[in-house]
């Protein structure tokens, strides 16, 4: 897997590129993969949707001045305390329809081969995407907020899951987006809590 040399993407980005990442599979006749919707986008459309995302929330934005002002508050104090827990709101995962978790590895073993296929099959039975973030993983396909994420349905997921070396007691990060994306970290919390079934 190569890593793409792109600058840091905000959730609200990558909001848009699983947008385009569909479309895109559905003009192509097949499922293309996170790194050519990246691209694609920022070639053809980011400047656009930047731009289009920028009015968007200004007008957003002053509406909730306005709102305030109304109850007796000032722009300055607006400018000063609010708005910069508004933009962190508006660029959050969750607001942009991402799950999150932060799951432990329980089995003494921690994520050696099987465990790892089992993640990626997991990820494959459920119409969403999925994707893994753990310190200082050499292997990703983007970056958010600069954090590395990888994708967790990847032809080489597997592979690069054992490549982590994550032991017994430490975290991965699991980032989801799609229709089944609650139901994927679901049954991943409920696998890892259960030790993959390696109770030796």
């Amino acid at each position: 897997m190569t890593n793409i040399a792109i600058k840091d993407i905000t959730a609200a980005e990558l909001r848009a590129i699983q947008d385009h990442k569909y479309f895109m599979s559905q003009k192509n006749g097949k499922e293309v993969t996170i790194e050519e919707a990246i691209a694609d986008f920022l070639d053809k459309y980011m400047d656009e949707w930047r731009l289009d995302k920028t009015r968007h929330d200004n007008m957003e934005q002053m509406a909730k001045i306005k709102e305030y002002m109304a109850k007796g508050g000032d722009i300055e104090e607006w400018t000063e305390k609010y708005a910069p827990v508004w933009r962190e709101e508006r660029e959050s995962l969750e607001k942009n329809g991402f799950d999150r978790r932060i799951i432990t590895i329980t089995n003494e073993r921690g994520l050696h081969v099987r465990p790892s296929g089992t993640l990626v099959a997991i990820a494959k039975r459920h119409d969403c995407e999925l994707y893994v973030y753990r310190e200082g993983m050499e292997h990703h396909n983007f970056k958010l907020h600069g954090k590395p994420f990888m994708n967790v349905k990847a032809v080489l997921a597997a592979l690069d899951l054992v490549s982590l070396c994550v032991g017994q007691g430490e975290h991965l990060e699991f980032m989801a987006y799609g229709k089944q994306a609650k139901e994927a970290l679901d049954e991943i919390e409920l696998t890892v809590h259960r030790k993959f079934g390696e109770y030796s």
